[in-house]
């Protein structure tokens, strides 16, 4: 009986982290906050809830320095469809980036130039996807979709630099 005591209060415990967790990154995502904070926010979350994805962004080369250029992986991947990223589309993903706090010469605005340069995996799109969806996944539906149509829009603005 008391074993059972013990394991229902670190059930909780548990719980209570995760809630914990989700509501940091809750409250980063409302806020408006810098790519930068709510990447530590995620990072965070997926440390307590998947630490498999966290381990393979990481192996991926993200850091938390990058974290913030993982976050517009989506753009980077419009401005990579058709084999290169013109000084269009260079623009207005810096430009985003800089509207949410990304800093000329951060460790995150060194990496979006190294993949506007060099054309990063598809294993990172792959993943930055869904570490966006998890982090989508907090939030109430009607949040979350504002967060999406913000992300497509992003992705709409290097699509239409680009000339489509």
């Amino acid at each position: 009986m008391a074993k059972d005591i013990f394991r229902d209060r670190e059930r909780g415990e548990e719980q209570a982290y995760f809630r914990q967790q989700d509501a940091k990154l809750i409250a980063k995502l409302r806020q408006k906050a810098q790519f930068s904070e709510i990447a530590h926010a995620l990072a965070e979350k997926l440390h307590a809830d998947e630490p498999a994805l966290l381990e393979r962004i990481q192996k991926l080369g993200v850091t938390l320095d990058t974290g913030s250029a993982f976050i517009l992986a989506p753009l980077v991947e419009v401005a990579w469809v058709d084999g290169d990223v013109s000084n269009a589309e260079r623009d207005t993903i810096l430009r985003i980036a800089k509207q949410r706090g990304v800093a000329p010469g951060s460790a995150g605005y060194r990496q979006l130039l190294d993949w506007l340069t060099h054309r990063p995996s598809d294993e990172v799109f792959r993943t930055a996807m869904e570490a966006i969806r998890i982090g989508l996944s907090v939030l109430p539906p009607d949040e979350s979709e504002q967060r999406i149509a913000t992300i497509i829009k992003g992705c709409e603005d290097v699509a239409q630099a680009a000339g489509w």
